[in-house]
């Protein structure tokens, strides 16, 4: 019997519609050869290097930092040519102005803080101490000047925070990179482990190739089936979220990729 391939699962609302088509997908249902194993980027970052699962949306940054381990899912990404709603830092001064201070930063992702560290050091000219943190927004920003946001939390926060009167700046960090760069900016890559079963990956790349033609097809109709709630994220929130996402992977996308990475090692050769 061929080994299962194992998929990881991101559960931010990013690549719902992605994975509300592929998990619907007929040819990767009727067999038992595939097993879903959800998590946060940063934990499915460490399953896949563990080779605990064999492909998956993974931050950019895993792929970068372990290219020997990995195979690149071609024409897959998720990126965005400017902002993208969901990787936010929340602070209560001008960003310019956070020089030397501790800011927040989510515990959920590798790619966005160091993204973070990129923008502040190399655009601005600044350097912060960065400590993870799992706690709310409010909390978060109650002890320290800035908090870094990811995911579903930065995209309710965002929207909560509209609501309120209280003075805040919100940073999209896809869109302060395009703004200095002209680049889009890959935040995660589909990546797959070099040792995994080539059969039954062959297989799942064409139903991935198929669920994202479909998803992107049909926003509006898996909006509808979304489980986020409405008073946070509309479906018509959602349906502009998602067209404001690039799931591509073009040569755009890779010079993005290129230019980050060297950033990301500058000064290690």
């Amino acid at each position: 019997m061929l080994k299962s391939l194992k998929i990881g699962k991101i559960n931010f609302a990013n690549l719902f519609p992605i994975f509300h088509c592929l998990e619907n997908d007929i040819n990767l249902n009727k067999t038992e050869s595939y097993e879903i194993i959800s998590g946060v980027p940063s934990y499915l970052n460490s399953l896949i290097r563990e080779g605990k699962i064999d492909v998956s949306p993974s931050s950019s940054i895993e792929y970068l930092r372990h290219p020997e381990l990995y195979d690149l899912i071609k024409e897959h990404s998720v990126s965005s040519f400017g902002a993208i709603e969901s990787i936010l830092l929340f602070s209560a001064d001008d960003i310019c102005n956070l020089g030397g201070k501790t800011v927040l930063v989510s515990v959920q992702s590798e790619t966005s803080v160091a993204l973070l560290k990129v923008i502040l050091s190399e655009f601005y000219g600044i350097t912060v101490s960065m400590e993870p943190s799992d706690a709310k927004l409010a909390e978060g920003l109650g002890t320290h000047p800035a908090y870094l946001l990811i995911g579903d939390n930065a995209l309710i926060e965002n929207r909560r925070s509209v609501r309120i009167n209280k003075k805040i700046y919100i940073y999209d960090l896809g869109q302060l990179w395009y703004e200095h760069t002209g680049l889009p900016f890959v935040f995660a890559l589909w990546i797959a482990r070099k040792d995994c079963n080539r059969k039954l990956l062959s297989e799942f790349e064409f139903s991935l190739k198929r669920a994202k033609k479909q998803a992107l097809s049909t926003l509006s109709e898996i909006a509808s089936v979304s489980p986020y709630p409405a008073e946070m994220l509309s479906k018509e929130m959602l349906v502009s979220y998602w067209e404001n996402i690039s799931y591509d992977l073009t040569e755009k996308h890779m010079q993005g990729l290129q230019l980050f990475e060297s950033y990301l090692f500058k000064g290690r050769e």
